[in-house]
């Protein structure tokens, strides 16, 4: 079998929030920011399509619905090192486009190998969730809240509890200390059996200040403490995983660059490695090698290409990933159909499954797919 061509489609999909700001805190102002999210409006989306001589074509979206395009460098650089390959020799290709993405961002390439792991499926008559272990039939989901106060916070998590959740994760805005205090009214509003997690992402905590949040986490027996502080702060984040007995999850911004995933969790500056498969699913399931031989999980972030099909299959065909994360963005599942995908995740009761038919059992209604978008490259 060959690689024959390398189809890129677009898309324009209404994203919340298009924009990142910053706005600035502390004494004196500037010393420290935190993201603001001013405005959303639509983006590109765009979905690769790899065409082999035997009529089994592998689709995938570049990324998931935020972060990844395809520039033109790229895609030249993809057609003329992948077109005359053969689709099922990963390993080979992957070395190969590694070799001359010296000056392209590491595994740019991801939704290509993404392609890659649907024609293996489709080959096989496996999903691929069958292809990378197939522990589970389904996956738990986590909820992640929303709102602008803690009240809010908490009438969100219980939206997700009557959905059928049995995990939360906040994303908390506020000061460090008036977050510990928030730890407490959310154990206390949804008592001991509901799982808890924190993502400090919007919080930017300095070292002193993560430290005793990690305590307070600990106190309220929360699952994980999410990118305490700068993931680029090697030193600072080995020391918090050696001072807190809460699992570290983080290492997220550096998910673009498996090579220092590995890095940071060979270090000890991280104990569960986040990762994301619009970097490609090979990446992904070498670092879960890793990672198990550490006795250690990685866990995907966000939605996932696909509109939740390649993160479903990843949750379920891996032993050392837990959980699915069921956003950003919220209405992922509603982003997928109107582009034509007809059978986006959707979660219920708290979990996730994925289709049981060969690759990644995308469906599509291809007469809509092609009069949505709204360029070929």
């Amino acid at each position: 079998m060959k690689i024959e061509s390398i189809e890129i489609s677009v898309f324009e999909l209404p994203m919340y929030p298009a924009v990142t700001s910053v706005v600035e805190f502390g004494s004196p102002p500037g010393t420290r920011w935190k993201q603001a999210f001013p405005s959303g409006g639509d983006v590109p989306v765009q979905v690769i399509k790899v065409v082999t001589d035997e009529g089994l074509d592998g689709v995938c979206t570049v990324g998931d619905w935020r972060y990844t395009e395809l520039n033109w460098q790229q895609i030249a650089t993809l057609r003329e090192l992948a077109v005359g390959e053969d689709p099922l020799d990963r390993d080979r290709l992957w070395s190969k486009l590694s070799a001359a993405s010296r000056f392209l961002n590491p595994v740019w390439w991801g939704g290509f190998d993404n392609c890659l792991w649907d024609i293996a499926g489709k080959t096989s008559g496996l999903p691929v969730a069958e292809l990378l272990g197939g522990t589970r039939k389904s996956a738990t989901a986590y909820y992640n809240t929303a709102g602008s106060t803690v009240d809010e916070l908490i009438r969100d998590g219980e939206k997700g509890l009557a959905a059928g959740f049995t995990t939360l994760k906040d994303h908390l805005a506020f000061s460090f200390k008036q977050n510990i205090r928030a730890f407490e009214s959310f154990r206390n509003a949804f008592g001991s059996d509901v799982g808890l997690m924190h993502d400090a992402v919007l919080a930017s905590y300095n070292f002193d200040e993560a430290l005793q949040v990690g305590k307070a986490l600990e106190s309220t027996d929360f699952i994980w403490f999410e990118e305490p502080i700068d993931d680029r702060l090697h030193k600072q984040n080995k020391k918090l995983c050696e001072l807190l007995e809460i699992p570290i999850a983080g290492a997220e911004t550096l998910m673009h660059d498996p090579t220092l995933g590995e890095l940071w969790l060979r270090s000890g500056a991280v104990d569960v490695l986040r990762v994301h498969a619009r970097h490609g699913v090979t990446a992904l399931q070498r670092l879960a090698h890793t990672a198990s031989e550490l006795c250690a999980n990685v866990e995907p972030n966000a939605y996932g290409p696909l509109f939740g099909l390649v993160h479903a299959h990843v949750a379920c065909g891996i032993e050392n990933v837990d959980w699915f994360e069921t956003a950003p963005p919220p209405n992922g599942a509603s982003m997928g159909e109107a582009i034509g995908l007809l059978n986006p995740v959707v979660p219920s009761g708290g979990s996730v499954t994925y289709p049981d038919v060969a690759g990644w059992g995308a469906e599509w209604d291809w007469k809509r797919f092609e009069k949505e978008r709204v360029a070929v490259l």
